[in-house]
């Protein structure tokens, strides 16, 4: 089942909250370094008020890219295209700009067998539960178990709030600001980001992507999933290791930040570095070669034809990517 949900969701329990500061990228938060059970997310203080960003409105190049055969035409996308996208970047320096609609779509109700959730109500954008399906079928498929528990989804902004509260009614305010994420600054406000756990004899255990589950974070990125969390990089995410918490980028990304070894705060200046009217991205993965270049601001050059998407950065710009193989 598929919906667009308006306001309440969650058992009607969760109105959005639209959240309008964001910050603008430039320096990442160096984070508290940190080690939690996965029901929470990271330590930052909120960002500072600013407005949202408008991008750059300059006039871009009236031609066609060299970097492939198929024209392309200028076409303004609007601010929302900034905000929304497999690869918006979230965390406690850039907010998630809630939606009026958002669709996501029931775990219990779309997942395969072979794997379980949580309860009833966990709820993730449909490319993204598309994609957990393809990925934890591959697992069964390459010998792994049925233990697999998905205990975190998409989260709104009073749930993200409840937790919140929740940690400083029980260990204080100022624990609950180093090891809880402020509303708005958690990846799982976007319904592309799974947390996992493993089920045995009815205990649901710590995943830490070992053992058989390695398959599933060496892999997951052929999928379209990253870790997006892991050791060594704490300074640039704020977030300490978290072997458990999968983001959803698309196979391409997912594809080219595995082989870079970059997370998503490296990865959006990586790509910087590709504009339309500069040498584009080439990405070769598993389900073909893909070409992608960044634009700053709502005006972007679109493909007239072919297989493409577009995503925001939640900061400044969009990325298009073609499929060009």
């Amino acid at each position: 089942m598929r919906k667009s949900y308006r306001g309440r969701r969650r058992r009607g329990l969760h109105p959005i909250v639209l959240i309008v500061p964001l910050a603008l990228a430039g320096v990442f938060f160096l984070g508290q370094m940190r080690n939690r059970a996965p029901a929470g997310d990271s330590p930052a203080p909120p960002p500072a008020d600013t407005p949202a960003v408008q991008g750059d409105q300059s006039p871009l190049p009236e031609h066609t890219s060299t970097n492939s055969g198929a024209g392309c035409t200028l076409t303004e996308l609007g601010e929302e295209a900034i905000y929304t996208g497999n690869l918006i970047l979230v965390n406690n320096q850039i907010f998630y700009r809630f939606p009026e609609e958002q669709e996501l779509v029931n775990i219990y109700e779309e997942k395969i067998s072979g794997y379980y959730v949580r309860d009833m109500e966990v709820f993730l954008a449909p490319a993204a539960m598309e994609a957990l399906n393809r990925l934890l079928a591959a697992f069964l498929e390459n010998g792994g178990s049925e233990t697999i528990n998905v205990v975190a989804g998409y989260r709104d902004a009073e749930f993200q709030q409840h937790l919140f509260d929740q940690s400083a009614q029980r260990n204080g305010e100022e624990h609950a600001k180093k090891y809880v994420a402020q509303p708005g600054g958690s990846e799982h406000h976007t319904g592309l980001v799974v947390d996992l756990s493993v089920l045995k004899n009815g205990v649901s255990q710590d995943y830490d992507g070992t053992g058989e589950y390695a398959w599933i974070n060496e892999n997951c990125q052929d999928y379209g999933w990253v870790v997006r969390y892991e050791s060594g990089k704490e300074e640039l995410t704020g977030i300490w290791d978290e072997p458990w918490h999968f983001r959803y980028v698309g196979v391409p990304h997912a594809t080219e930040m595995a082989r870079q070894g970059m997370c998503l705060e490296e990865y959006m200046e990586y790509l910087r570095r590709f504009p339309f009217d500069g040498e584009h991205l080439t990405i070769r993965c598993a389900d073909g070669t893909y070409e992608a270049w960044y634009t700053r601001g709502t005006r972007a050059y679109l493909p007239d034809s072919g297989e493409y998407e577009v995503s925001g950065n939640n900061v400044d710009g969009v990325i298009v990517t073609r499929k060009v193989g």
